[in-house]
């Protein structure tokens, strides 16, 4: 036996290979690892963006019902009816989302109005309030338009206690649905959608929120991990 077979054969040559062999897959999987968390810091931060750009655009409507019982969540969507009609005689007036935030943001006392005047009917009592403001949604889909969770500039109504379920819609353009069975977003308020905002984002709203091109690098680590 040579002196270049006895040290292959011997146990610290077979340790040592063993340790050169792990640290390398340590490294590997460090670095896989580290590539996997770029990959969804960028992928939250184009994400963000991406809502960002919408809200620009949009104004959004957010009813919170006095309670879960069936009268109150009736009442939230007699309220809602009310004040949809109401924002709707003006809706052709808007040019952008900041043009329609702004008439409600002045016109809140009028909502308000409205909206009491709606409860009172109902015989009820019960406070409510008018407000343009910023609201966190959740992904809501309306006909074939999916906008994405976040922060959006929303006129907030508040009635009684607030303690129920909410009602969610966008009103320029307006996307407000008060027939449950309607399915298909009125032309008018495409148009003006994809007037706003860019190409890609209008597929995104168009395909789930799902960005028209992906990044290979992104696909991959998502099939890997």
């Amino acid at each position: 036996m040579n002196i270049f077979s006895f040290f292959h054969k011997s146990p610290l040559y077979t340790k040592k290979k063993l340790l050169r062999a792990g640290i390398a897959a340590g490294a590997l999987t460090a670095a896989f690892c580290t590539a996997a968390l770029i990959g969804v810091l960028v992928s939250n931060i184009l994400q963000a963006r991406y809502v960002e750009r919408i809200a620009d655009q949009v104004l959004r409507f957010h009813v919170i019902a006095n309670s879960d019982s069936t009268a109150d969540q009736e009442l939230k969507l007699a309220v809602r009816d009310a004040l949809v009609a109401y924002m709707a005689k003006n809706g052709d007036s808007f040019e952008n989302a900041d043009e329609a935030a702004a008439f409600a943001s002045s016109h809140c006392s009028e909502l308000t109005e409205i909206a009491a005047a709606v409860i009172r009917q109902a015989g009820q009592n019960y406070p409510v309030s008018a407000s343009v403001t910023w609201c966190s949604f959740p992904d809501k889909t309306y006909g074939n338009l999916t906008f994405p969770a976040g922060r959006y500039r929303a006129l907030q109504v508040k009635i009684g206690a607030a303690d129920g379920q909410n009602w969610w819609c966008v009103l320029y353009p307006l996307l407000c649905f008060t027939d449950e069975g309607t399915v298909s977003v009125p032309e008018q308020s495409q148009e003006k959608l994809q007037e706003a905002l860019d190409e890609e984002d209008y597929e995104r709203l168009e395909n789930a929120g799902r960005p028209r091109l992906r990044f290979k690098f992104l696909e991959w680590l998502e099939e890997l991990f």
